[in-house]
């Protein structure tokens, strides 16, 4: 079964231990906010649940989307550098269920 991978409506920057910042505090609203997606995983890696598979750029902000089940990465829906925004689906994972 292909489970999809959904732009949250907002989500929390990547934290920098190096360079804290409060603005690492505050969730990126991804419903007025575009971002560019940039991916770890390649099509046909396996992938655990919580593992993170691509991350955005948005209001100067990394955030970092996690895989919200176990499977394979069975399709990017936004590749590399293209734009993303709230409830866009980035791809898909297929799962044994």
């Amino acid at each position: 079964m292909k489970r999809p991978i959904v732009a949250p409506q907002s989500h929390l920057p990547r934290k920098d231990p190096v360079n804290p910042c409060p603005c690492q505090e505050r969730p990126v609203d991804l419903t007025v906010k575009k971002g560019v997606l940039f991916w770890l995983k390649e099509v046909g890696e396996s992938v655990s649940e919580g593992e993170p598979l691509c991350e955005g750029e948005a209001a100067k902000q990394v955030l970092e989307f996690a895989a919200p089940v176990g499977g394979v990465l069975a399709e990017r829906c936004i590749e590399d550098e293209e734009v993303f925004s709230a409830g866009d689906i980035l791809g898909y994972i297929e799962t044994d269920e």
